[in-house]
């Protein structure tokens, strides 16, 4: 991809990095009570402002929700921003990972925990019947111009049996 520079291009990534833990969670059942966002320019670079930092932040119940840890994400990414800064990479930590079943309530939670389960259930089914983003939040963006590009990565033999090369005897 290309270097991130506005706040906007930067939230776009954390939200889409998020989104995809959030679903990785849900698929092992659990739910995180713990969130770090870190963002980083380019070590290499000479030239430009260099900034390395990092939120953490732990919420008030643990959950796997995609929008209520997108929301405490785009937070935190704000509070990372510094203006003229080129950053090559951002990323999202999860901790304090819990089984689903066994989440300690809060007296004060005001979100219908319920009604967060079947949007994400009804989310994840439809992307596991269309496509892996067919529905996603917009906060994680559309065209994504900072997204990593895979057109020169060698081929992976050892690790996918689609990779592995043919021989045919006729």
């Amino acid at each position: 991809g290309r270097p991130v520079e506005t706040l906007a291009e930067l939230q776009e990534a954390v939200a889409a990095y998020m989104s995809r833990a959030a679903r990785k969670l849900r698929r092992q059942h659990l739910a995180a009570g713990v969130i770090t966002v870190f963002v980083m320019t380019d070590p290499f670079r000479q030239t430009g402002r260099r900034h390395f930092g990092f939120q953490t932040v732990e919420l008030p119940v643990a959950t796997n929700d995609t929008g209520e840890l997108i929301r405490f994400a785009l937070r935190a990414a704000a509070k990372l921003h510094r203006p003229g800064c080129r950053y090559k990479k951002a990323g999202v930590m999860l901790d304090g990972l819990v089984s689903r079943d066994k989440v300690q309530g809060n007296l004060f939670d005001e979100v219908d925990r319920d009604r967060s389960a079947r949007l994400m259930q009804v989310l994840d089914a439809v992307n596991d019947r269309m496509a892996a983003d067919m529905l996603r939040y917009a906060s994680a963006g559309l065209a994504r111009p900072w997204q990593t590009r895979f057109e020169k990565r060698s081929p992976r033999y050892t690790t996918r049996w689609e990779d592995l090369p043919q021989v045919r005897c006729d």
